[in-house]
């Protein structure tokens, strides 16, 4: 036997997965000239001596409505430079690669401090600074990377030599922003690389996008459902899907959730809500969770409830539920909209969750357009988090935007998302989600419900240059759909965020449940499924994810080179609107600049991150499955002889003949356990199980086989 599953187009061969099959590819799209190397900072323009700043390319667009009021107090943030970047930029590279002699071997923020932490006189006086010019520091960093300060608008506009105004776009959203370009004071322009707060944008960011609102009783799926019709809707109420419905779909190891006592992941929000609405969708949908939700202020924020984000954040938190039940508790880092623009809350709450570290993953689901934080260095500010957030092992995830291909029209037509631009996030499409009898997966496109509720964002970073990780040894896998071989592509991964077939979300001011749609789905999707797997690799001793991005680009490279083939290739779609200037960019075999490399396939996914291991060493050898006994109705017993070598843990893929796609469910047992039992099983039927002993050098090509069927 050598291991070899076939079914609908997915075969398991040398614990490998190909790719999806024959759907109909669209037509590409060369979109290289939007790039332009211009727009990417250089060492000398990082690191010389600041003089001004750019103003936000969004006042140009709206109208003056009126001077900020003198005494208003706003934040700003004045970011420092690591004191090695080189080699904070190389040591992430060592912790995040499979294989490096560091993988995974994470630091402190006291560690961090010490190697990459700016300059300590620098940051001193920074703080005597700001005192003596009657500025309230409000957050400071282990780091010493950022120091948030707090003043009126007269004192801002004297210092910088600017006009803070109130502005107005043409969708009626007022911000504040600088109108006259922003002069550094001469005694901090050489200790700082940006000054972000006074170029502001549109201070929320927020994504979520609401179809329907369902009320406190709404009608049931059945009730909904033509005759005859069995996809497009799912089993929660008024047929969105619940968090069973997407577990199903994306064959959602949460097994794996229950192994150690429980992740604790963060979210980041602009507001606060009623954590009882959480504590109702548990209850309604008996995931037989409670999840503890601690809101933590950033930048002295105030902690409350915002009409404008609670669905939002209610969102956030029910998505990773429905990935994992069994999650500890939920960090929810706010910085609230009307307190702090969106560019300076992003830079301070990344930061203090880096300085925190108490979080494995987190989850962004706002973003806005690259080109309105390129002016204030915003993107230097967050880079600069986010590699000490890979450099501690938290795993960072965000929305890669519902503008479709064109941001939010700065860089017309087409732009990118901030901050899933960054090339140390993992930045997260959108699909429309259609399943079939049961809930089981049927197949996936790009979301795109233009002109109504807008398209995953993806395309081409204007910024940042292709990280190593998006140039794997196959030449042109990013360009392949009409990506880029030399800037940054995003998305990364993509879930469901079609919002006519929206997830169910309940918020009791706004109407009880909600349909909700929106990339804002998929980012908390992917952060609860990951904490599945992570705490699959802690119980198994093989640490935790870290940074995503590098194991995700590795770990599926096979003799195909082709990183979708452990996950649902999504080939149909694209993200362009004609009116607002463009066809977008297309889906197609491989990487797409909508949805990435693919979803969420969790059982052959998940398993395959715990087999591809490729740190020095041998891997264990093979082993022989036996089915103990005669298996009832519903259950089935499993035992193996223990591998040659020393396992750390077994992966064990449990798939029946019914299912569309392989792996129904995956599991992990370790020694010295060897034998499994199968519950809830179907009567009367074929079932197949592949076990694979495996520790961090890897798998056997060839893993321990075994049938049988249940009773009827």
């Amino acid at each position: 036997m050598q291991g070899l599953l076939k079914n609908s187009g997915r075969n398991w061969s040398a614990h490998s997965v190909e790719g999806a099959g024959s759907r109909r590819r669209l037509g590409n799209m060369a979109l290289g000239g939007i790039v332009s190397a211009s727009l990417l900072f250089t060492s000398s323009a990082m690191f010389g001596a600041m003089t001004t700043i750019e103003l936000c390319p969004l006042v140009a667009k709206s109208t003056l409505v009126s001077a900020v009021e003198a005494s208003k107090t706003i934040s700003v943030v004045l970011a420092l430079p690591s004191s090695d970047p080189a080699g904070l930029k190389a040591f992430v590279d060592h912790v995040s690669t499979p294989g490096d002699p560091l993988y995974r071997q994470f630091i402190t923020p006291q560690e961090f401090s010490t190697r990459f932490g700016a300059n300590a006189s620098d940051y001193e006086f920074l703080k005597t600074w700001a005192g003596s010019n009657n500025l309230t520091i409000s957050q400071e960093s282990v780091g010493r990377t950022i120091l948030t300060v707090r003043g009126s608008v007269a004192t801002l506009n004297r210092l910088f030599k600017t006009e803070i105004n109130n502005y107005k776009t043409s969708d009626g959203t007022v911000f504040y922003s600088a109108g006259v370009k922003p002069t550094i004071p001469a005694e901090i322009g050489s200790k700082v690389v940006a000054v972000v707060g006074l170029t502001s944008g549109a201070p929320n960011a927020a994504l979520a996008k609401v179809g329907k609102v369902l009320g406190e009783h709404p009608a049931a799926n059945s009730a909904l459902k033509p005759a005859g019709v069995t996809n497009a809707l799912g089993t929660g109420p008024g047929g969105t899907y619940g968090p069973q419905d997407l577990q199903t779909a994306y064959s959602i190891p949460t097994n794996f959730g229950k192994l150690e006592k429980g992740q604790t992941l963060g979210i980041f929000e602009q507001g606060y809500y009623n954590p009882a609405d959480v504590a109702f969708y548990e209850s309604y949908f008996k995931t037989g969770s409670s999840v503890k939700q601690t809101a933590i202020s950033v930048n002295g924020s105030p902690v409350i409830i915002e009409p404008a984000i609670e669905l939002e954040a209610c969102l956030d938190v029910d998505m990773i539920i429905a990935m994992n039940p069994k999650v500890a508790k939920v960090l929810v880092y706010i910085d609230d909209y009307q307190y702090d623009p969106f560019d300076v809350a992003i830079t301070d709450a990344f930061t203090r969750i880096a300085d925190d570290n108490s979080v494995s993953v987190v989850s962004a689901s706002y973003g806005q357009d690259e080109g309105f934080f390129i002016a204030d260095g915003e993107e230097v500010a967050l880079d600069t988090a986010l590699q000490q957030c890979a450099a501690q092992g938290i795993t960072v995830l965000a929305s890669s935007g519902d503008d479709g291909a064109f941001g939010n029209y700065y860089n017309y037509p087409y732009n990118v998302s901030n901050p899933a631009t960054d090339p140390y996030i993992t930045g997260v499409g959108g699909t429309q989600l259609l399943t079939t009898v049961g809930e089981e997966y049927l197949l996936e496109n790009a979301w795109n419900e233009f002109p109504y509720y807008g398209a995953t964002g993806g395309g081409i970073s204007t910024y940042w240059a292709q990280p190593a990780y998006q140039n794997i040894p196959y030449t042109g896998y990013t360009a392949g759909n009409g990506g880029s071989t030399t800037m940054r592509n995003v998305p990364d991964v993509a879930a469901d965020a079609a919002v006519t077939t929206g997830v169910a979300v309940y918020v009791s001011s706004q109407g009880g449940w909600n349909q909700v749609g929106g990339t804002s789905v998929a980012s908390p999707l992917w952060a609860g499924y990951l904490s599945n797997i992570n705490a699959a690799l802690n119980w198994t001793g093989l640490g935790r994810l870290g940074f995503f991005n590098p194991t995700l680009y590795t770990v599926g490279v096979n003799q195909f080179a082709n990183p979708s083939s452990y996950m649902y290739d999504i080939v149909n779609g694209s993200n362009g609107y004609i009116p607002f200037g463009g066809p977008g960019f297309s889906n197609g075999f491989g990487y797409s600049n909508t949805t990435g490399n693919g979803s969420i396939w969790g059982g052959g996914f998940g398993l395959q991150l715990l087999l591809g291991g490729k740190q020095a060493g041998t891997p264990p050898g093979s082993l022989i499955a036996g089915l103990k006994g005669a298996p009832t109705s519903t259950s089935a017993t499993v035992t193996w002889t223990k591998p040659t070598g020393s396992p750390t843990g077994y992966a064990i893929g449990l798939y029946h003949a019914g299912a569309l796609f392989n792996i129904a469910i995956a599991y992990v047992a370790k020694p010295p356990t060897t034998a499994m039992t199968f519950t809830n099983l179907i009567p009367n039927t074929s079932y197949n199980v592949f076990i694979w002993g495996f520790n961090a050098s890897g798998a056997p090509v060839n893993p321990g086989f075994t049938s049988f069927a249940t009773a009827p």
